[in-house]
């Protein structure tokens, strides 16, 4: 019946129609990307984003677990099972991060490019202490997911590769203190050529570099509770593995998909 009724009955509410559902279609934070299913199989065909989507189930896991056991005692053991479950998505994660260390050769030509010294050195520095960070986490791995006999490596090895990972999260913060500084300055100049207001891609670029500063600033906090330090809280530690995981979860979702 429709079909015999004019445009001009149909037409206007059709814009609507599609103007609504445009303005509710969901997108990526910091994005124009809009979350549909060819989006979804690009995110689930990437190993990387399903290792970061398992640290966020991991995460939760923890806390759900933290907040049984210190709440409510865990009267019914759910607080074990979470417990348990967030140690077996962290051995999962393990199998996808098997040789990673591969990839940060790849920032040697980044390192080359600076024409700051001590920033170029810096750079460097950070290649390496990735490099190591992840060899001895891959150590540490052959014995978690049982490619060695346990009893293999010294009972202290996966501490001192925390180490390694507490002092790549110094580095890391240094360098993403510079990456978020040069940014800022970008975008600030953006804005003075037009008329006072940051462009969208300057903004978003800027708060992006701010977003992988906390992130590695919550790697420390974490690596404070791995390395066994005084000082260190074990909610702390779960609420910042929580914050890292939506950060970088986030970060190479959208080298995914754009």
């Amino acid at each position: 019946a429709h079909a015999h009724l004019p445009d001009s009955v149909f037409g206007p509410a059709h814009r609507i129609g599609a103007g609504v559902v445009m303005a509710l279609a969901l997108k990526f934070p910091l994005s124009d990307v809009e979350v549909n299913l060819k989006v979804i199989t690009k995110l689930i065909s990437s190993a990387q984003t399903r290792e970061k989507f398992l640290k966020i189930l991991q995460y939760s896991s923890k806390l759900l677990a933290y907040s049984l056991i210190k709440a409510l005692g865990d009267p019914a053991s759910y607080g074990k099972h979470f417990d348990a479950l967030a140690k077996q998505l962290s051995t999962a994660r393990r199998c996808f991060k098997m040789l990673r260390w591969f990839k940060h050769f790849e920032d040697i030509a980044d390192a080359r490019a600076e024409k700051e010294s001590l920033v170029s050195g810096l750079l460097y520095m950070d290649v390496v202490a990735n490099v190591v960070a992840d060899v001895s986490e891959d150590i540490t791995t052959l014995e978690k997911v049982g490619f060695l006999k346990k009893g293999v490596l010294p009972k202290r090895a996966e501490y001192y590769a925390n180490w390694c990972q507490l002092v790549l999260a110094v580095v890391e913060i240094a360098v993403s203190h510079i990456k978020a500084s040069r940014a800022a300055v970008k975008a600030e100049a953006a804005a003075h050529s037009n008329a006072g207001i940051v462009p969208l891609e300057a903004g978003r670029k800027r708060t992006l570099a701010q977003l992988e500063l906390s992130k590695y600033y919550a790697d420390l906090v974490k690596a404070f509770w791995d390395c066994e330090l005084s000082f260190a809280s074990e909610f702390a530690f779960i609420l910042s593995g929580l914050w890292a995981a939506l950060v970088s979860t986030h970060k190479y979702a959208l080298k995914v998909v754009k």
